[in-house]
């Protein structure tokens, strides 16, 4: 099925990308300037030593490994094509594409399921340095939050998205939905943020005010990746909603800046919560997990 899309004669490229240019500058200097106040506490994320820090390393090392296994051989080297619905930027048509190898990490799900398993990594590599009795350089500490926190926010904006807006209007367009609950897309939209969220609650992970422009600087890169992809021969955007070009894109990418400081600010209110209210920070992380992951196709669920 073949969709046509018509810009009706406007072409709001200049002003998206402009706003996308100077959210990057902005975010990216933000952080930059207040890098002295997000120094994490070493000892909060990954122990003091002993069964602690193994179980910390063990935890975090197991998710990278489910994170880069996914990437890996259930994506770029699985033979069997992925199926996206597109919008091919020449021809101006949204239809389904079979991506094969490299393509299929192209979305944004994609790049935080690798921003999830470079953090996981990083973090269990460091756990296990402390539970072995190697001491932490504090740079690479910053680095490991820093990963945590851009992942943990597009983590929350990836599956409301899937949730909220993609599964409902590929129902409505009468599409099929099996293939969004592949184990990979399962990993992508559901494990991340949930293996993320018990790092944040039971981890000692945290996430600090000057954190709240990470994930506005990976939404940024992203948007900038995906317009140069769509420009090459063929070129398409895996959502049809990053189009700079339309009347009301420039209000549509302003929408996604926001949705990018909401979801880091709950990770900020987590935090925060946490470190009086433990149980209350818990409830409020459950049933927002709840409310955002989807494990089934099922018409009939809301």
């Amino acid at each position: 099925m073949v969709r046509k899309i018509d810009l009706g004669g406007y072409d709001r490229s200049h002003i998206s990308l402009s706003l996308v240019f100077l959210v990057l500058l902005g975010s990216t200097l933000f952080y930059v300037l207040n890098l002295q106040y997000n120094y994490p506490s070493l000892q909060d994320i990954h122990g003091k030593g002993g069964l602690e820090s193994w179980l910390k390393s063990a935890f975090r090392l197991c998710s990278a490994y489910l994170a880069f296994h996914t990437v890996l051989f259930w994506m770029v080297f699985n033979p069997e094509p992925a199926t996206m619905v597109v919008l091919f930027r020449e021809e101006l048509e949204v239809k389904e594409h079979d991506a094969i190898g490299i393509q299929k990490i192209g979305t944004f799900s994609s790049w935080t399921l690798i921003v999830f398993g470079s953090s996981m990594m990083l973090n269990g590599v460091l756990s296990l340095s402390v539970a072995i009795g190697y001491e932490i350089p504090n740079f690479l500490g910053l680095i490991g939050v820093s990963l945590f926190a851009a992942g943990f926010g597009a983590a929350c904006i990836t599956s409301v998205v899937v949730r909220h807006l993609i599964i409902p209007m590929k129902m409505k367009n009468g599409h099929d939905l099996h293939h969004l609950f592949k184990p990979h897309e399962q990993v992508m939209h559901n494990l991340v943020l949930i293996l993320f969220s018990l790092d944040l609650l039971y981890g000692g992970t945290w996430i600090s005010w000057p954190s709240l422009s990470l994930t506005l600087i990976l939404g940024s890169l992203y948007v900038a990746f995906a317009e140069l992809t769509s420009r090459g021969d063929h070129g398409y955007y895996v959502y049809e909603f990053l189009d700079p070009r339309p009347k009301l894109s420039p209000f549509i990418f302003f929408g996604l800046m926001i949705a990018c400081i909401a979801s880091l600010v709950f990770g900020y209110l987590i935090t925060t919560l946490k470190e009086e209210w433990s149980a209350l920070a818990s409830s409020i992380l459950l049933l927002f997990v709840i409310l955002s992951v989807r494990f089934n196709a099922s018409v009939d669920e809301n």
